[in-house]
């Protein structure tokens, strides 16, 4: 009977150290997501054209196209376009609706090209690269 007093007595502070245990940080909620991200050679009916991920630089002109789900509108988001690692541009995209298609374009040139998807925050949300090819020099005589 002694030793199931003790028993009962060890499981009791065991439950109370437990119960009051700090529990772990929750995720923070994840207020934006990017259901597609995708480039092409323009936007017509707000729908991409010409997607691809490799262009030749007589394009002129790329569209990095986004589709967002966000739980917090309004918001703002922004697409920051790198030419060979250095950022070339930053454009700052208004979301106003849950689910929102946006985009935007940059004259390009020859090079690996990368456009980031960031949150209001800072954070990354989506991100994706292209390469824009020279136009071939004359062949010789």
């Amino acid at each position: 009977m002694r030793s199931m007093m003790v028993l009962l007595a060890v499981l009791s502070l065991a439950a109370t150290v437990v119960a009051q245990a700090p529990k772990e940080q929750a995720e923070p909620p994840n207020l934006y997501q990017v259901e597609k991200i995708a480039l092409g050679t323009g936007v017509e009916s707000r729908e991409l054209v010409g997607d691809a991920t490799e262009f030749d630089v007589s394009v002129g002109r790329i569209y990095c196209w986004t589709r967002i789900i966000s739980q917090n509108v309004p918001t703002t988001i922004k697409h920051v376009w790198y030419a060979d690692e250095q950022q070339v541009a930053e454009v700052p995209l208004n979301i106003n609706y849950p689910s929102t298609r946006t985009w935007s374009s940059k004259a390009i040139s020859a090079g690996k090209w990368r456009v980031e998807v960031v949150g209001e925050t800072g954070e990354v949300l989506a991100s994706t690269d292209f390469t824009v090819k020279a136009l071939p020099g004359p062949s010789g005589p």
